[in-house]
């Protein structure tokens, strides 16, 4: 059998269930980021740690109304 799409042979059984060779089946393949949760919107914006160092420059945590979350090594 051959592939549907660049009629290469096909190789093994999956390849015939399918009806396309592997390479044409992973060109197929989208990666991207989801719509939701954490993805594309947070790529370029601040990393954890600079969001750290803005809360701990900021008035409220130097007043203590914000407290520092331990370190998992501190809370054991």
């Amino acid at each position: 059998m051959n592939c549907d799409l660049c009629d290469n042979t096909l190789a093994t059984e999956n390849d015939e269930n399918r009806g396309i060779c592997f390479r044409c089946h992973v060109k197929g393949i989208k990666f991207g980021f989801r719509s939701t949760g954490y993805g594309r919107s947070n790529w370029n914006e601040s990393t954890i740690r600079e969001v750290q160092r803005s809360y701990e420059e900021s008035d409220a945590f130097k007043q203590g109304k914000i407290e520092k979350v331990p370190a998992r090594k501190e809370l054991i």
